[in-house]
């Protein structure tokens, strides 16, 4: 494999890679050799490599067929023997498994394989404790005893493990960029976070016990004995509610030692369940209990194995686009589908008349007045919602007909107002009159005092203009420095309303603008065109089109009054003297002169 190479360039210390292949996890070293990978390489990747995970996971396919064989083939006392040596047997491994994950990683991914590998070890612990009771006969007592708080253990570890596992990056869709704010999780008020958890826990809780609880509640033990009943099935309630939330919401980074844990787990919980379930009661044959001690065989080296699954080396995630939105939809039903089964399972007796007890009727109760609470909630969120996209609609369509600069109307208000405006004129012979509106000086405010200058300007001219006009007429920016004006209804003398606006507007130009502290004068050219009575046929456009002739003529007759009222120069004589030598000149020469005119020649190219 060849090695890094240093390029030999003057004032530089760079290294070029030549062989793309060396992995992330090496270190450089001599030519020709390979450096293993450092702990930590080791820990951010796993405790195994990819190709060791699956070699150990065919290795704890083959145990469990090897252990659980003999379950489903005996019988007696050689069944009894064979159960405590499998259960004994599979915890023992996965405890050394987990004791290996533990020893190679460190930080976060060390602390919850840790919590699994003292998980895995209670469960060794009360296996022993098994395998001694079962080897007394075939017929067992339930009795409370240190070792059965050990196999209560086990769940609670767990719940604590998959609390701490580390959160994966926000997924990206690709091509599309997210808000620097946002991580890709959905964010919820925390009472309402609240409410949902009480919900699902509830739901789960009331199934549970419509199911399970209350058969160990009326089973006639008491004290010790029947907390240890209790806790299985409420610990395995508390992991199936656990899990699903970690999935959905949290997001962890190793996805696939996840779902591997949830398998252990829910094995572990419903074989343990169901044991208690029977043992209850009192004497229990050993025979009764093969088919569910395959459970707690398979569950540790199912646990111990996601704590090997190595981490797969993705900066960020990649989903499709739409993902976030099952989110948005698993995050507003998954608390109410097993509140629905609950309600079933409280119904369905109730229609039947048959007698709910107690403790029945005060979850249902609880559930119900969650349900609503939570539904009062949603309520005020979706009438808050409204009123916010009420006003956003409000904001944008104000927004998309006026001028951000002025907060005039924009051309599509004003064209859209001058068409029905001319449509009204057809119908009902309403008078419309149209002012078109063109700054004279604008492109040299800009030119001398800067574009910051001509918006100042802009928005001045904007103020001046709703002085000048009637509240009911609407102003508009058209584009750059041009303004129009309509006015509607005019029901008596339209052209001489029209005119007394353009004088208005004009009188309004006069004084000066101050643009940045400096004083600019700043003259106004407006057209006006006429719609009444005499006139019929026309349209928006060629009303439009008529004020805009209109302003050019104003702008021409200006134009030709300044001319005609300019005063002669001081230095007209030298002006005419510079063009009769422009004329006299030989070609190929230019006039070159100072700028203050003091020293006038001619230069040969």
């Amino acid at each position: 494999m060849t090695p890094y190479r240093r390029a030999s360039i003057p004032g530089c210390d760079t290294e070029q890679r030549e062989d793309r292949s060396i992995p992330a996890t090496g270190r450089r070293g001599p030519p020709g050799t390979r450096q293993p990978p450092t702990p930590s390489d080791i820990s951010a990747a796993g405790p195994v490599s990819e190709r060791t995970f699956r070699r150990v996971a065919k290795g704890v396919a083959l145990l469990l067929v090897v252990l659980i064989a003999p379950l489903l083939m005996l019988s007696g006392r050689a069944l009894v023997i064979a159960e405590g040596i499998a259960l004994v047997a599979s915890s023992t491994i996965a405890t050394a498994m987990g004791t290996v994950s533990v020893v190679r990683t460190r930080g976060i991914q060390r602390r919850w394989r840790l919590l699994l590998t003292v998980c895995l070890l209670s469960l060794l612990v009360a296996s022993v404790h098994w395998c001694l009771l079962f080897a007394q006969g075939e017929r067992v007592e339930l009795r409370p005893s240190g070792s059965d708080t050990a196999y209560l253990l086990a769940p609670v570890l767990s719940l604590l493990a998959l609390m701490i596992l580390p959160k994966g990056p926000p997924a990206t869709v690709p091509g599309k960029r997210a808000p620097p704010d946002m991580d890709g999780t959905t964010q919820s008020s925390p009472i309402v976070v609240v409410l949902d958890s009480l919900v699902f826990v509830v739901s789960m809780f009331l199934i549970a016990w419509m199911a399970l609880l209350r058969r160990i509640a009326d089973s006639g033990i008491s004290g010790l004995p029947l907390a240890i009943a209790l806790g299985f099935p409420l610990c395995g309630t508390l992991v199936v509610v656990t899990i699903p939330l970690i999935m959905v919401f949290r997001r962890p980074q190793n996805g696939r030692a996840v779902a591997v844990l949830t398998a252990g787990l829910l094995v572990l919980a419903g074989s343990a369940s169901v044991i208690v379930h029977l043992t209850v009661s009192g004497a229990l044959s050993a025979d009764r209990l093969a088919l569910y001690w395959l459970g707690m065989v398979a569950a540790p080296p199912l646990i111990a194995a996601a704590m090997l699954v190595p981490q797969q080396r993705v900066k960020h995630r990649r989903e499709r686009p739409g993902a976030d939105d099952l989110a948005v939809w698993l995050h507003a039903y998954l608390p109410y589908l097993p509140s629905l089964i609950a309600a079933v399972l409280v119904v369905v007796p109730a229609a039947r008349r048959d007698d709910l007890d107690g403790t029945t009727v005060l979850l249902a109760i609880t559930l119900a007045a969650l349900v609503v609470i939570r539904q009062m909630i949603t309520v005020g969120q979706n009438a808050r919602l409204l009123v916010k996209v009420r006003a956003a609609h409000r904001r944008l369509h104000y927004q998309a007909l006026h001028d951000p600069l002025t907060g005039l109307a924009n051309r599509a208000l004003f064209t859209t107002e001058l068409t029905e405006a001319v449509e009204e004129h057809h119908s009902h012979q309403l008078s419309v009159v149209t002012l078109f509106c063109d700054l004279d000086e604008f492109k040299a405010v800009n030119d001398a005092l800067g574009h910051a200058a001509g918006d100042e300007l802009l928005r001045a001219v904007a103020m001046r203009l709703r002085t000048a006009v009637r509240d009911d007429d609407l102003v508009a920016r058209i584009g750059g420095d041009e303004f129009a004006v309509l006015i509607r209804d005019a029901r008596r003398n339209a052209r001489a309303i029209g005119e007394d606006t353009a004088g208005r507007i004009a009188g309004a130009m006069r004084p000066a603008f101050s643009l940045h502290g400096v004083p600019r004068h700043v003259r106004a050219s407006v057209g006006v065109a006429v719609a009444d009575s005499s006139v019929s046929g026309v349209t928006a456009e060629e009303l439009m089109h008529r004020a805009d002739m209109a302003m050019y003529e104003a702008k021409c007759h200006e134009q030709q009054t300044r001319a005609a009222h300019r005063l002669p120069s001081p230095f007209s004589w030298l002006q005419r003297w510079r063009q009769s030598v422009e004329t006299s000149r030989p070609p190929g020469q230019k006039l070159q002169h100072d700028p203050d005119g003091r020293d006038v020649t001619a230069r040969r190219r």
